[in-house]
């Protein structure tokens, strides 16, 4: 292989052979501040290049055939660049990406609960589209569904996973939109031609019956040097430990069995395939098909929600380089993910309205002066005085061919103190008790039942992704470089027929350059400058732009720079696409602006080597997506339902969308909790700073990082009147402590500060001990606009914010080689070793509106217990033991 990138390679391979197992971001690091110049078109740059690659493995920084090209070029023009490999990678044992992500990637918070099986990266501050996560190069974003949001990242099979890069600040110039404030790419191991058959299989289990069994085999195709193929799969199962405690769950979810594990499984299938057409053409092709099957529950209503996800992805790599100045590179890409689900929600008995009540009883109510009934108590006592109305619900449960638990459960919800089945007119089910449960939602379009059982009253939703990115790479001369390129990104909805979506395609085509510079300045002086123009078919098209600064100094000392813009457009469902009418039209595209600037000073001490960098970032957010619900959103709905005083006023009110949802709500076809989205009126302004160490010696190997980050919202309770608890009166003086005070306050679920470490400790090449602390400042959670301003009687507030920060987990492991070529790995596993309580996701604005009390009207929207915080708890203490063989 004689081609600059297929000789890269070749260098690569050759050096790391027998080298320890470790690789993080210090060597690339290192690399580029051993690279000064670009390369030039003659066999010399190429030898002065291997030259190099060689001078940083001898300095003790260890380089792995994985790195790619793209990291070395982001590096060397001021990105900060961070590696994980396989091997850091299997300290972990993780089981899930969340895992991973919370465990190594600097910066980064994982929004969700991994073990729920939902789950996001953010990183540095972002949303949940300011990070863009690829899997081979493919995008995992949710481009949106009528039925629920789809979670690429839990898709991600951890066992599969050869390395992961992970660039800082804004990426969307090589990426498309939703990179903002990153870009993780995951590469999955890969077979190669010319190598003999081999392969790994393992097994895992231990804490919450957790079992699983996975493997990948490699092996050449048809007896020659250019062809292989690898198939690979995985079946993950687990009980998962208690996500909620119960005292999470009203008292009526509790009673009807909301109460209860969150199993989780995971299963995948797929192959990879490489063609080596010549010494300077590769050609690469992926399928996968994963599925993912959790529950999500909320305590406060849902009793029961499995998900079924399935996750088809098919990638394909082409790769040529024409010269030693000339590359050229395409990715083309495919998914389809769908998802269908059952979601159950308590059923109780509720006051009736006057309006259903027959006649002639409206008419004695009538007589009465009665005009409706505000509180069970009212109904009962006027129930009791008319024979044969009964004060409660009558479901006549005798008499039906399978009557069941209804007449044979007496220990249960469905009968009194005495065992008598509620439901006939003498024993009615009580106002405020639970009946059972009830499928939580039907489509708007058709009507239909969409989370039920089967077929008929369940129906999938999903959308089809698909897109081609092609780049040249040129380098001009020993100080000139370019890279041009343009993509395509498409996708459409591919759910049932029922949703009543539009099938229209969303198009985005983006034309880019980057225009590169080296200069022998001082030790070597790095810039770049790089734009991209994408036309929309369907919203606004959009010119992004980004640059880079690397100038390296005497002694390992650097500093760096790189900063740019980014957009993410409306998915599909945020905008209501649906057939023949675009219901939220003036859904803007949310913007980033990003900088970030870093010094820092890579070196030798001890026989090892070491990196230490100090970085600032700012970003700023405009046209902020937000989702809440429709009565809290569109005011004539707000009003209609009470909901006025939650209104956020940050909203830019959209109100092509709230005329729709009022028709809707006033046809009975909408309650006022659909879900609405919208854009905030201010700007989220994020800053912070990091500080990251990376130390590599012989036996010793410690990556250490440290996040502080300001993410500030507009507080929206900021100069209000408190309300008194009970009554709703406003009091003459504004909500007591910086609720009230201040106007802007830290962005929910986004840690003020954070840090997280791996240390690892090889003493022999059989063994290799690791920690992974990680430690987490304060972290909130938000009442609503009611139960934020009530106050008790000593004015105090009697619903404070929730801090679900200020932890310390620490995760451990024990790993041990057996065999002549130490191809059998034993792993012990240890999480959160102290045993320390804390959430992964947190609620302070949940409230009991299903609960008994609530539901018979002795406990309404203005009385301090009518709210209750809750959270998704973290693993406890819990083992697991791993085994896997390679061959």
């Amino acid at each position: 292989m004689n081609s600059k990138w297929a000789g890269n390679r070749g260098i690569i391979q050759q050096l790391s052979r027998g080298a320890p197992f470790r690789w993080s971001s210090l060597a690339i690091g290192v690399l580029a501040a051993n690279t000064v110049h670009t390369a030039v078109a003659q066999d010399a740059a190429a030898s002065k290049r291997a030259q190099k690659y060689e001078e940083v493995i001898v300095e003790g920084k260890r380089i792995d055939e994985n790195v790619t090209e793209f990291a070395m070029d982001m590096v060397q023009y001021g990105t900060q660049v961070q590696l994980i490999s396989a091997e850091e990678i299997a300290t972990g044992g993780f089981t899930n990406f969340g895992e991973l992500a919370a465990g190594l990637i600097r910066g980064a918070n994982v929004g969700y609960s991994p073990d729920e099986g939902e789950f996001t990266i953010r990183i540095d501050g972002g949303t949940d589209r300011d990070t863009l996560l690829l899997l081979n190069g493919v995008p995992t974003f949710d481009r949106g569904t009528p039925l629920e949001t789809i979670w690429g990242a839990t898709s991600l099979d951890p066992r599969m996973i050869e390395s992961v890069e992970v660039y800082r600040g804004g990426q969307s110039l090589y990426y498309g939109g939703n990179g903002g404030l990153g870009v993780v790419n995951v590469f999955y191991k890969q077979p190669h031609a010319g190598e003999p058959v081999k392969g790994e299989i393992g097994v895992y289990g231990g804490s919450f019956k957790t079992r699983e069994m996975y493997g990948n085999v490699s092996t050449p195709l048809f007896g020659t040097d250019n062809h292989a193929l690898m198939v690979f799969g995985r079946s993950y199962e687990t009980d998962a430990h208690r996500i909620f405690d119960r005292e999470s769950h009203v008292d009526t979810v509790r009673a009807v069995g909301g109460y209860r594990d969150f199993p989780y499984r995971y299963n995948l299938i797929g192959a990879k395939y490489v063609w080596n057409i010549d010494d300077s053409s590769e050609f690469r092709a992926g399928y996968q098909f994963a599925t993912v099957d959790f529950d999500d529950s909320f305590p406060n209503y849902t009793v029961y929600q499995p998900n079924y996800t399935e996750f088809p992805i098919f990638d394909a790599t082409f790769k040529k380089r024409f010269n030693e100045t000339t590359s050229f590179e395409a990715e083309a890409y495919y998914i389809a993910p769908s998802l269908k689900n059952t979601e159950l929600d308590i059923q109780t008995c509720n006051i009736p309205r006057l309006q259903d009540l027959p006649e002639e009883v409206q008419a004695m109510a009538a007589a009465q002066g009665i005009s409706g009934f505000s509180t069970a108590t009212q109904f009962e006592n006027f129930a009791n005085g008319i024979d044969g109305l009964a004060a409660g619900c009558v479901t006549n449960p005798y008499g039906a061919v399978r009557s069941g638990a209804a007449v044979s459960a007496y220990d249960s919800y469905y009968a009194d103190e005495n065992g008598v089945p509620y439901g006939t007119v003498d024993n009615p089910f009580p106002i405020g008790a639970p009946m059972g449960t009830v499928v939580q939602s039907s489509s708007s379009f058709s009507g239909d039942t969409t989370k039920g059982f089967g077929n008929g009253t369940q129906f999938k939703a999903g959308y089809v992704d698909y897109g081609l990115n092609m780049r040249v790479k040129k380098d001009w001369n020993d100080w000139f470089s370019s890279v041009v390129g343009i993509q395509n990104i498409s996708y459409e909805d591919n759910s049932a027929a029922e949703y009543g979506m539009s099938d229209e395609t969303v198009r985005s085509t983006g034309v880019y350059a980057d225009l590169r510079f080296s200069f022998d300045i001082l030790a070597g002086t790095n810039f770049s400058i790089a734009g991209r123009q994408d036309d929309n078919n369907l919203y606004e098209d959009k010119f992004i732009w980004k640059y880079g600064f690397r100038q390296n100094f005497a002694n390992g000392v650097y500093v760096r720079s790189n900063g740019g813009t980014s957009y993410s457009n409306p998915t599909l469902s945020e905008v209501g696409a649906r057939d023949g009418l675009v219901n939220n039209p003036s859904l803007e595209t949310q913007s980033v602006e990003t900088y970030s600037f870093g010094v820092g000073v890579d070196g030798e001490l001890w026989g090892g080597s070491y990196n230490v960098e100090l970085g600032y970032f700012d970003t700023s957010i405009e046209d902020l997506f937000g989702s809440s619900s429709v009565e809290r959103v569109c005011p004539e709905i707000a009003a209609l339902t009470g909901e006025t005083q939650n209104l956020n006023p940050d909203i830019q009110i959209p109100g092509a969308f709230c005329s729709f949802a009022l028709q809707e709500f006033e046809a009975g076809r909408f309650t006022g909790n659909e879900v609405a989205y919208f854009n905030r009126r201010s700007t989220q302004d994020i800053e912070g700073i990091n500080f990251d160490v990376s130390l590599d010696f012989e036996k010793w190997q410690l990556d250490f990082t440290f996040t502080d980050m300001e993410s500030e919202e507009p507080n929206p309770i900021f100069g209000l009147s408190a309300l008194e608890q009970g009554t709703g009166t406003a009091l003459d003086f504004v909500v007591p402590g910086t609720a009230g005070s201040s106007a802007t306050r830290q962005s929910a679920e986004r840690p003020e500060w954070s840090a997280s470490a791996l240390l690892t400790y090889t003493p022999t090449d059989r063994w290799v001990f690791a920690l992974n602390p990680k430690w987490q400042g304060p972290e909130w959670a938000y009442g609503n606009g009611i139960s934020s301003r009530l106050v008790d009687e000593n004015g105090q507030r009697s619903n404070p914010d929730l801090n679900f920060g200020d932890y310390f987990l620490l995760n451990g492991s024990i790993q041990y080689f057996m065999g002549d070529s130490l191809q059998h790995r034993f792993l012990l596993r240890m999480v959160n070793i102290l045993d320390e309580e804390a959430f992964e996701r947190a609620s302070a604005s949940a409230d009991k509106g299903s609960s008994f009390a609530a539901v018979r009207g002795e406990l309404g929207r203005y009385d301090a217990d009518y709210y209750y915080q809750y959270g998704w708890n973290t693993k406890p203490r819990s083992i697991w033991l791993q085994y896997e063989y390679k061959f």
